[in-house]
């Protein structure tokens, strides 16, 4: 969809922008991937009759802005949609209806360990993942031994990433997401499998990032993560938003559907 030129005095605004989304709707047509043996068949038995497929909607209208330099909270349990925004934010996919704007370079991390080929070295992967992002390989290069160090895997920067156990895994995406430059990034989940010292410096290294004027997207389940580091958030639920706005009141409504305890 085209994005519409804003009037003269809306520019400025539209510039403190790293993300818009107006109106977002996601569908998928369930079953949509047929066998070519089944089509076949039934377009022997059935030439004419015409197959409906049930439509999921991931995304319910879904509107809302991230700015540039914030940390923005994603919270919603399985199946709220979070994954959605994210396919949608970071190219994957594309809306079924309304619009959504990215300005800058996404650097994404899906879910621990996406993008890394099991065979490759931890050397190895890193230098794929900086040129699947269309990083200068002088800079991937020269940012190795960082990824490494932060990562904490010195030792076994030059062993298959099979062998890496999920903590490795999610340490490894992380360092990449600190030292590769990029104007938005992407941490889904990335923190749920490593140790508490580790979580923290990782925490800490993202409110540098903001600090830098970097912009974050943070999802996690962890209600005390996401007030620790986000500006605002927006809590989706079966692809509705439930809430949307300054982090505490997010939290405050998230937990009290959810029955848990709050400050108030």
């Amino acid at each position: 969809m085209s994005e519409v030129a804003a009037p003269p005095q809306d520019r400025a605004a539209e510039r403190a922008l790293a993300v818009e989304a107006r109106d977002v709707s996601k569908h998928y047509r369930l079953g949509e991937h047929l066998s070519l043996s089944n089509t076949i068949a039934r377009i022997a038995r059935h030439p004419f009759q015409r197959v409906e497929r049930h439509m999921f909607e991931a995304l319910h209208e879904v509107s809302f802005e991230v700015r540039r330099g914030e940390c923005f909270g994603l919270v919603g349990g399985n199946g709220s949609g979070k994954s959605t925004v994210l396919h949608l934010l970071s190219g994957v996919t594309v809306p079924t209806a309304g619009e959504i704007v990215v300005r800058g370079r996404v650097m994404p991390f899906l879910q621990v360990g996406a993008g890394f080929h099991p065979e490759l070295t931890g050397r190895e992967n890193i230098r794929l993942f900086g040129t699947i992002m269309g990083i200068d390989p002088e800079i991937v290069n020269d940012s190795i031994d960082r990824v490494a160090e932060f990562a904490e895997i010195e030792e076994f920067i030059d062993t298959p990433n099979k062998r890496y156990s999920d903590g490795m895994q999610a340490r490894l995406s992380f360092a990449i997401a600190l030292v590769f430059p990029s104007h938005i990034y992407v941490f889904d989940e990335v923190l749920a499998v490593v140790d508490d010292e580790f979580r923290e410096r990782c925490l800490n290294a993202i409110r540098q990032l903001v600090a830098d004027g970097r912009t974050v997207l943070f999802v996690s389940h962890n209600m005390e993560q996401v007030e620790a580091v986000c500006n605002r958030a927006m809590w989706l639920d079966h692809g509705h938003v439930r809430a949307y706005g300054e982090t505490h009141e997010v939290a405050e409504a998230y937990q009290h559907a959810h029955g848990a305890p709050t400050d108030a």
